[in-house]
């Protein structure tokens, strides 16, 4: 068998090159790193990666395979990154060169098989337990369309029909927004709502649609306190477009201010299309739906591209910023990384982020805590990414960095994904011991007393505590309820100046509309662009950074 070198010299020769070995070092030159490191009783040296170098030639660099750099730093995949930390195996007799001399002995020993541990969770779950027991679905919400009124003040709206496009736009002189100008109202009479959800019998998400609406019939009671007053009517969709098609028939939908639903894209581009018809502001209660090029369409999900926009301005090392010149370390996790939100911090932060691969396999613990020690700096403030959304291994991670920073005095800032808001398991005195910050789309503070309200008034009323899919439902109703009783038909002008604020139980919502697929100007549907950060403080409070 030919092997690897000779195989490669064979095809330079025949090119008519040089060997590819030359060429590699005449293109880059490597500087061998003398910083040494002693892990499992093996010695390593720790090279950092620059721009243009390849494992290739930082393996002839250092007489050392590319496999056995591979093996040692579990890497999957040749290619490098900037900045990124790799140990290099060296044989035992060879790390006690003197200082500044280096090697290109190719002999080396080879890393035992490492044991993967089988994770286990070291806390319990954080939830509370549910004293009383949860009623059904069907006690809560009918398969039957049902109305329901806040019996407010103001008188019920007469009967209209909708509004041509040409009528909105003569009763309501407000330009730059074309047709996206909401029909005219009544501002003294209730505000016509109507919620159309998917209810199927035997089906598992039944429960998340029905706490949503659990959740809107309790911001109707907030809506009344606050003297608005709305009629509200529930629609079962089902996920059948004939459904709604036969509903939208039926005139249920002819009086509507306000709809919310449906979830199902299929369903919601069809009552979308009548709303714009309609004049009428439609929200999409719990995810992107499509309608890109509809400007009555609300999308309350926020738009994951805007995720990291203010963690980076914040934490990203930019000059003139609090960041400048800290130490930017981003953990690349062999065994569960987060593809995704890795990939965007590297296109971001490439330049001046380096990175660390993590392994969690109990075999190398000591490794990792050798690895991190030689990655962090004393004498800066580090700020380490750590891309990560499962419990286990994202527990594994801050438990290194929690003992570095109790043992040797480090100044950690870890930044999370928004997916840590919903970590199950894990323990969150790690959390505030590391300073952590994540972008969040949905955070409610338990220790906010209308939050703590929410909570009790929700268990009285219907036996259980609140779920995400609770808070969300609140929120929606109170923000357009009200912004639509102060606003009227130029709602979608004011919401997008961010003068509006109400007070709501999650981190609330900035909407800016869309420039549709083909055009110039932003004429399209309005996404929520959203994303506080919330920030586990070191005194063991939150604090949500709008």
């Amino acid at each position: 068998m030919i092997s690897k070198r000779v195989f490669t010299l064979c095809i330079c020769l025949m090119l008519g090159g040089a060997p590819m070995s030359e060429a590699v070092r005449a293109q880059t030159v490597i500087k061998v790193s003398t910083r040494g490191i002693t892990m499992r009783g093996e010695n390593y040296l720790l090279h950092k990666v620059k721009k243009g170098e390849t494992l290739f030639a930082i393996s002839e660099a250092y007489g050392v395979s590319e496999e056995d750099i591979m093996r040692a730093n579990s890497l999957t995949k040749t290619t490098l990154r900037a900045k990124q930390t790799l140990l290099i195996p060296q044989a035992k007799q060879r790390i006690q060169r003197k200082k500044g001399t280096a090697t290109t002995d190719p002999q080396q020993q080879q890393l035992p098989e490492p044991q993967i541990e089988n994770p286990r969770p070291t806390v319990p779950p954080r939830t509370i337990p549910r004293p009383v027991p949860a009623r059904t679905t069907e006690q809560v919400v009918s398969t039957r369309s049902d109305t329901i009124s806040t019996h407010g003040r103001g008188k019920r709206n007469p009967e209209r029909g909708g509004l041509s496009q040409e009528e909105n736009a003569g009763e309501t002189a407000v330009s730059g927004f074309g047709t996206g100008l909401l029909h005219a109202r009544d501002a003294k009479a209730p505000i016509e709502t109507v919620v159309l959800l998917p209810l199927q019998e035997g089906l598992s998400s039944n429960h998340r649609f029905a706490d949503y609406y659990r959740g809107i019939l309790m911001g109707l009671n907030a809506l009344k306190q606050d003297g608005i007053s709305v009629n509200l009517r529930f629609l079962n969709t089902g996920a059948a477009e004939e459904i709604v098609e036969r509903q939208i028939r039926s005139g249920a939908l002819d009086r509507a201010d306000l709809i919310i639903g449906p979830v199902y894209p299929i369903a919601f581009d069809t009552v979308a299309s009548y709303a714009a018809q309609r004049g009428i502001a439609i929200v999409s209660p719990l995810g992107a739906v499509g309608a890109d090029d509809n400007p009555y369409v609300y999308e309350v999900s926020p738009d994951e591209t805007h995720a990291f926009d203010r963690i980076f301005e914040q934490f990203g090392g930019r000059p003139g910023t609090a960041s400048e010149g800290d130490n930017l370390l981003v953990i690349d996790h062999v065994e569960h990384p987060d593809t995704a939100t890795f990939s965007l911090i590297e296109s971001r932060l490439g330049e001046v982020i380096s990175t660390l691969s993590f392994s969690g396999e109990r075999a190398r613990s000591q490794d990792m805590d050798a690895l991190l020690t030689a990655a962090l700096e004393r004498g800066r403030h580090n700020i380490v990414y750590v891309p990560v959304n499962r419990a286990d291994a994202l527990e594994g991670v801050l438990s290194h960095l929690s003992s570095l920073v109790s043992n040797s005095h480090y100044r950690i800032t870890v930044i999370g994904t928004p997916r840590w808001e919903w970590v199950q398991n894990i323990n969150l005195d790690l959390f505030y011991k590391l300073n952590v910050h994540y972008p969040a789309s949905y955070h409610a503070d338990r220790s906010d007393p209308a939050v703590a309200a929410f909570y009790t008034e929700y268990l009285k009323e219907f036996g259980e505590l609140p779920s995400p899919y609770s808070f969300r439902g609140y929120d929606v109703i109170k923000y357009f309820g009200g912004a639509l009783k102060r606003f009227g038909a130029e709602m979608p002008i004011r919401l997008q100046q961010e003068t509006y604020r109400p007070n709501l139980l999650q981190v609330g919502y900035t909407f800016r509309q869309q420039v549709p697929d083909g055009e110039s100007e932003r004429s399209g549907k309005f996404r929520n662009v959203a994303w506080p950060v919330v920030h586990f403080r070191p005194n063991y409070t939150i604090q949500v950074e709008r």
